[in-house]
């Protein structure tokens, strides 16, 4: 009985070796093949001479940096401390609830610009944007969104992560456009944030 149990792992440690090797040969040709660039539609493309997120000079004039200065108004800011600040972007969300969580320290363009303290505090902040989410909205899931450079979609440089609630009981399709919320709506929304946000 003994030799037939060897027998039998020897057979199934080799269709493992077997089956490891065709899915690592199936990554590398993947990996081997050029990646197509996203086509970002021409009226969305920067200004030519801007930063593309990943070389260049910081713009301190950039949307983010003006919420963070107190420049931009009508802009509902949930929570905010001496390092993070999470708000709801006033023009255009994808879903209602959906927030910005970014560092407040103006000069990070993206990812790459950002200390391991800030890359914690901003963590913890989406984590709790999550919490509130779910807590405050109902949110029955939410997705994390962190684009980097041009060709990642970026399109204001200054570091920050997208926190978007779905809701329902079945996975979306193609996320949903952007959209402006009616005002009252927004405010709503925002309150029911930070009535939501952890301690």
């Amino acid at each position: 009985m003994t030799g037939t149990y060897s027998v039998m792992n020897l057979k199934i440690s080799t269709l493992r070796s077997m089956g490891a090797c065709f899915g690592l040969s199936a990554l590398l040709f993947v990996q081997a093949a050029p990646l197509a660039a996203q086509q970002i539609p021409a009226d969305e493309l920067p200004a030519a001479g801007t930063d593309t997120g990943l070389d260049g000079k910081y713009d301190p004039q950039n949307g983010i940096a003006q919420v963070v200065r107190g420049e931009y108004q009508g802009v509902a800011i949930i929570f905010q401390d001496d390092h993070v600040m999470v708000f709801m972007p006033p023009d255009e969300v994808v879903a209602p609830g959906h927030v910005l969580v970014v560092p407040k320290r103006l000069g990070a363009r993206n990812l790459l610009d950002l200390k391991p303290d800030e890359m914690r505090d901003l963590l913890v902040a989406v984590q709790k944007a999550a919490i509130a989410q779910k807590n405050g909205l109902g949110a029955a899931g939410f997705r994390v969104q962190q684009n980097k450079g041009l060709s990642s979609s970026q399109t204001v440089y200054h570091a920050h992560f997208h926190v978007i609630p779905s809701f329902g009981g079945k996975a979306p399709g193609t996320p949903a456009p952007r959209r402006k919320l009616p005002e009252a709506e927004y405010n709503e929304i925002a309150a029911k944030l930070r009535a939501a946000w952890p301690k």
